[in-house]
């Protein structure tokens, strides 16, 4: 029997808190155990998140190889790689859950709130338009607000932007969050719809 949205969900957070609680599960994994992962993927949850090399799904969430489908990129924007993961995630591995993972202390959020210098094209476009968001929304204090809009956009843009994730999650089969990572603390909290 396939996991719900809600087992995914809550297998997720029972594993970011052993992370918190310095209880991870530390596997060890043995040449018989890659061969078996070789030949056989089945993620639970699909995770979009930064590129930040302090912000690792599998290590946060305490989960083992094969168990999550992970697209990272600056500032966890929905480029056409993270589409194109969301539509192999939902289209061929039918996960339940899509989590997009912002985190506090991002660069590549900061970079757009201080004006310094980003990508071009539609990935500077799209944490602008979460800068925008909150400076219209009067949202403070404006940087760490503009962390969480952003992975809210995702959520909304990876809707809109793939048709595979839209009619998963109009059928009830796939549930799409947006979450927040905590750096100093280790936690991760689902962020609500503004």
């Amino acid at each position: 029997m396939q996991m719900t949205s809600d087992q995914a969900l809550a297998r997720l957070l029972e594993g970011n808190q052993r992370f918190v609680a310095a209880q991870n599960h530390h596997r060890t994994y043995e040449p018989g155990d890659l061969v078996e992962i070789a030949h056989i993927q089945e993620p639970f949850a699909a995770v979009v998140a930064c590129a930040d090399s302090r912000v690792v799904p599998e290590v946060l969430f305490d989960q083992e190889l094969g168990s999550l489908f992970v697209s990272r990129v600056p500032a966890n924007v929905a480029s056409d790689g993270t589409k194109w993961m969301i539509d192999i995630a939902v289209g061929e591995f039918k996960v339940p859950l899509v989590v997009v993972l912002g985190h506090t202390g991002c660069l590549a959020v900061r970079q757009i709130v201080e004006g310094l210098s980003g990508p071009g094209g539609g990935l500077r476009h799209r944490v602008q338009t979460a800068f925008q968001d909150v400076r219209l929304a009067r949202l403070e204090p404006v940087y760490e607000a503009t962390i969480e809009q952003n992975s809210l956009n995702t959520v909304k843009d990876l809707l809109s932007e793939c048709p595979p994730l839209h009619q998963a999650v109009r059928e009830g089969r796939t549930r799409v969050v947006a979450a927040l990572y905590d750096m100093p603390s280790g936690e991760v909290r689902i962020l609500e719809p503004r």
